[in-house]
């Protein structure tokens, strides 16, 4: 399979097209939803991107921002796969670009079916009840550690399979953990904002 992604650079572009855009709407159906259940509330924002943070919350349908790097990463990945395998002959290397960035969506993937699961059950059968309040910096650390599990399930898939494209995959969820960790560092020294956004 990872050879016949490396073929073409259109596969790629149009699997990553379809996960970074349904990623964005899936977010603002998961902000959307965890506000009307009334249960769950997030310190500052429920979107971890901070470039993202005001068109989530303003549960924008159409998002600038979103068009704009839709379009900059899939020409980023037409680059990278012109370079890699139509001049330098390394398609290795593409698969292993191409893995950091569609496998981080997967992950990303997985926790929103996980959301939409738990708002549709609630709001179906109920289930749950009272009222939680996450802190930002708490949002970021169970980020972390989830990205830190994907890290690990890909890295075991990378060394079983000899696969670069999971260990791609593998390489982006980690630094992206870490940025999580960090950015649970720096909002912790934030005193408390009045949770009211979801």
């Amino acid at each position: 399979m990872e050879i016949w992604l490396a073929r073409s650079p259109w596969m790629g572009v149009i699997l990553w097209m379809i996960l970074y855009i349904s990623d964005y709407y899936l977010t603002v159906y998961s902000a959307r939803g965890f506000k009307e259940t009334g249960l769950f509330q997030f310190e500052g924002s429920f979107e971890l991107t901070p470039q993202y943070q005001k068109d989530i919350d303003a549960l924008k349908p159409i998002s600038k921002l979103h068009i704009m790097l839709l379009i900059l990463y899939s020409l980023v990945i037409l680059g990278i796969w012109y370079l890699m395998v139509y001049f330098l002959g390394l398609p290795w290397a593409y698969l292993l670009y191409l893995g950091m960035f569609l496998l981080l969506e997967v992950a990303v993937h997985l926790r929103h079916l996980r959301n939409v699961f738990l708002i549709r059950e609630i709001r179906k059968h109920g289930g749950a009840s009272g009222q939680i309040s996450y802190r930002k910096w708490f949002s970021y650390r169970v980020s972390a550690f989830e990205l830190y599990l994907y890290f690990g399930l890909f890295l075991i898939v990378a060394a079983l399979e000899y696969s670069p494209f999971f260990l791609g995959g593998a390489i982006m969820c980690f630094g992206m953990g870490i940025r999580h960790n960090r950015l649970a560092k720096k909002a912790k020294s934030v005193p408390a904002q009045v949770e009211t956004q979801t």
